[in-house]
Formats: C-alpha cells, structure tokens, sequence
C-alpha cells in the first residue's frame, strides 16, 4: 500500500497555512539524506519544521514532486513507519533549541558534535576506585588545561577504535 497524493498533499497545505510560517518540511525516509549531528544542527536552527511519517510502502512519488521536501533518513535500515523515525529527529534537534539542556555547552560538547565531531570521553563519578578500576588522577589534578588535553586524546582514541570511520570522514572533508 502507497499513501495516496491527495490526501496527504491537501493535510500538509493544512498545517502549513495554520501559521504566517510554513516551516521547513521533512520527509523521513530510508531514502533520505542520512541523518547526522550536522543536519541535526541545521534543522535546530529552523522556526518551524513539519516532520511527515511514511506508512506501508511510503508516497506516492507526486507528494514528494509537488510538495519538495527535504528527505532525511535516520539510518540503512527500515522501519514500519516514520513515526519512531520522527522521535528520533525531534529528540535530537530539541537539544539545540536554547534553555532546553541545563547547560548551554552541553550540545556542543557531546559525540558528534563541535569542531572536530568526535566521540565523547570516558565519564567518571564516585568512588575514585572501584573493583579495582580508578579513576584517572589527571581529572583530579585541578589543571584545566591538562584535563582538556587528555579528554582530546581520550576523545580520539575512542573514536580511533569504536567509529574509525569518523576520521576518514574528518580526513577528507
């Protein structure tokens, strides 16, 4: 089963008159643009976004001449329908919106995100040791400037063996 034009091309022309704004539409589909930290931070700087969820088989190709939507994709996989899909872009993008996080840095310095888009470092919290794991003493050093430097080389080294393929991408952009 297709979702039919009509129907869907006269509901989106719906909510987009509800507002002066018609906001940026957003088709998720396995199709799509591949959903990352930099389009997640593109879509975050958006007034309005419209997200429409495919079902079944997906659109009628028409719905996507007529209404040019974006189309993202939150993996290489597929999904029953888009709606998870749709969570999963609204959860990211609602990080970027100011006063959402407690702390304002906390979006620019989580995986992905940043200069360098790495992942993130290790964490650590209380005991400083337990079963005989420690936390590393440099984080208790006091010198800002050496816990930055080896949350870079923890950041690097984490990514190097989990997601290699960040680099590569780093490398040739």
């Amino acid at each position: 089963m297709v979702l039919m034009v009509e129907p869907v091309v006269a509901a989106v022309e719906a909510v987009q008159a509800m507002s002066d704004m018609p906001g940026r539409l957003v088709v998720l589909t396995p199709s799509g643009t591949k959903l990352t930290q930099a389009v997640v931070e593109g879509l975050g700087e958006e007034q309005r976004l419209l997200l429409l969820c495919g079902r079944y088989e997906g659109f009628d190709q028409r719905i996507l001449d007529i209404l040019q939507p974006d189309e993202i994709s939150v993996g290489d996989y597929v999904l029953n329908g888009g709606e998870v899909a749709a969570m999963v872009v609204v959860d990211s993008v609602l990080r970027m919106v100011p006063n959402v996080l407690g702390d304002e840095r906390s979006s620019k310095e989580d995986s992905f995100s940043g200069e360098d888009r790495l992942l993130e470092f290790a964490q650590y919290t209380r005991p400083r040791e337990f079963r005989g794991h420690q936390v590393p003493e440099v984080l208790f050093s006091g010198n800002h400037e050496e816990i930055a430097r080896w949350r870079k080389l923890q950041s690097l080294e984490r990514t190097r063996q989990r997601r290699a393929d960040l680099l590569d991408n780093r490398e040739s952009n």
